[in-house]
């Protein structure tokens, strides 16, 4: 059970690290509206322009915890908490 847990933590990890730097730029079928990218996905939901540079650092920063939570004990649940705020 402790190997499923580890799996779908490294995958949740890696998925918001995905999103957030390799397609930060890239059009997809799942951005808000008629936007094409993170910046412009923020904008058609009103957020003011800093609020992706804040969110997507807290969660790249939540996202590498959970990552490195798998071998430190003490990091996943905090990471996790917070990647679910």
């Amino acid at each position: 059970m402790e190997a499923i847990g580890n799996i779908a933590q490294l995958g949740a990890g890696l998925w918001i690290l995905n999103v957030w730097i390799l397609r930060f730029n890239k059009e997809t079928d799942y951005r808000g509206g008629s936007a094409t990218n993170m910046r412009e996905e923020f904008d058609v939901y009103g957020f003011p322009s800093w609020a992706v540079y804040f969110v997507g650092g807290a969660k790249i920063t939540l996202a590498l915890l959970l990552i490195i939570g798998i071998w430190v004990d003490g990091l996943a649940r905090p990471a996790a908490i917070g990647l679910g705020l």
